[in-house]
């Protein structure tokens, strides 16, 4: 469901946006930025750090810049606008992998509904590029999508686990090869979803089962609505 505009008072400041990977600046509202990370006095427990003298605000130790891009647009207009490459489905992946990140680790109101829709939406459209990529382009491959799991917590890496457990699968490498890459870390995961999937007949899985099976809801915010 598309998020309704806030109203932006153009007269307010605009801070210089600084993120890691370009020399590149974005120009954002001060309302839209504070929401989101907080009071700049008190941005050392996020990792950043703003310059008031230069009205620059720097996130270079979270976010990545291109990714952070699609995290002003949806400040702005509520809405991901992503450009696809056909044949190369980690990039928008990679992407949208980094802005969840950004985003999750700057938040300093979980009660903020405005703040977890962000989140819900960016699940939204990492999901939507994985389960259905024939929308898209090229599929994800096992390899790929075991490379975009690196640093992320939270309703990614359970959709990530219940994906390889469950989703449909592609890959250039033998099955063998593929059990030493996933690892330790979702051995676990991935032997509880194989025995509950046995338990409960093969069900329908949770991302068709759920629209807001990966989505955040905190304090008194709703069950989202279903995905259009």
């Amino acid at each position: 469901m598309k998020r309704k505009r806030d109203k932006i008072d153009v007269t307010e400041d605009i801070i210089h946006v600084k993120c890691r990977g370009s020399k590149k600046l974005m120009h954002v509202h001060q309302s839209l930025l504070k929401r989101l990370v907080g009071p700049f006095d008190k941005l050392e427990v996020i990792n950043g750090e703003f310059d008031p003298i230069a009205n620059t605000l720097d996130l270079s130790k979270l976010a990545q810049h291109d990714s952070f891009e699609l995290v002003v647009q949806w400040l702005y207009t509520g809405e991901i606008g992503l450009v696809d490459e056909p044949n190369e489905p980690l990039f928008a992946v990679t992407m949208l992998r980094n802005a969840y990140y950004a985003v999750f680790h700057l938040i300093t109101d979980w009660d903020d509904q405005y703040l977890t829709s962000l989140l819900n939406n960016i699940m939204d459209h990492l999901l939507d590029r994985i389960v259905n990529p024939e929308k898209y382009g090229s599929a994800m491959t096992v390899e790929m999508l075991l490379e975009t799991t690196k640093g992320l917590c939270g309703p990614p890496i359970r959709f990530f686990s219940d994906w390889l457990a469950r989703g449909r699968l592609t890959s250039n490498m033998r099955s063998e090869r593929l059990v030493q890459l996933v690892g330790n870390r979702f051995k676990d995961r991935l032997l509880q979803i194989f025995f509950e999937q046995k338990l409960e007949g093969n069900g329908t899985p949770p991302w068709e089962k759920d629209p807001c099976a990966y989505h955040l809801h905190f304090g008194q915010s709703k069950r989202c609505q279903a995905r259009s």
